[in-house]
């Protein structure tokens, strides 16, 4: 090695050292629109809509809706059991019971949040994954017809029912789902949601 050469490599290997490091790249946390009805949901995706139209291409729809396991423990307050004294301020048993039902419904929204992290992570950057109303999801599978669609509910319902960690818990939940195809299952995006949600309910008979 020429003398140019080998001081060409020190200074090269010493600015390298002396860069200071890049800071690791943060990944944004994944964020779900949210719509409160089949009819905005029917608006947010009318233009995929009218491109498989257009051109004769293909959609789906997979719905989803999500409860706690123990939804049925949420219930409120039980009454003291007979022979235990009675409550001394009545107003004071009503605010616990409105703490504990605040509580829950704050649990429910951070398990709902996970469930959609996990969903959205789950499918294609391509897809549209929505949050409609507290407890339901609903997905726009693009380029898939109703064989493709049943593919994907079945690759996701083991990873989406395992447990989900919300705060210090782990807590599990009951998904279900539906899937309904354009133009088979309607024409507009409300028809195919509510096709979607149809082909659950008759699954869950």
């Amino acid at each position: 090695m020429s003398l140019s050469t080998a001081i060409v490599a020190s200074a090269a290997m010493e600015e390298g050292q002396a860069a200071p490091a890049k800071p690791a790249r943060q990944t944004p946390a994944l964020w779900l629109p949210r719509v409160d009805s089949l009819a905005e949901f029917g608006l947010m995706i009318s233009r995929q809509l009218t491109q498989c139209r257009r051109y004769g291409g293909h959609l789906s729809v997979l719905w989803l809706e999500a409860a706690p396991a123990d939804a049925g423990d949420d219930a409120t307050l039980a009454a003291p059991a007979s022979g235990e004294p009675p409550a001394a301020d009545e107003s004071e048993v009503e605010g616990e019971g409105a703490a504990d039902r605040g509580a829950a419904l704050e649990a429910r929204s951070q398990l709902m949040t996970a469930v959609g992290r996990r969903l959205r992570s789950r499918v294609r950057g391509t897809d549209m994954v929505l949050q409609v109303g507290e407890t339901s999801f609903a997905v726009l599978l693009l380029d898939a017809g109703l064989r493709e669609a049943h593919l994907v509910q079945q690759r996701l319902a083991p990873a989406l029912n395992s447990p989900y960690g919300v705060d210090t818990r782990m807590l599990q939940v009951r998904l279900q789902m539906g899937t309904a195809s354009f133009p088979e299952g309607g024409l507009r995006g409300a028809d195919l949601a509510e096709s979607a949600r149809q082909d659950l309910r008759r699954r869950r008979c």
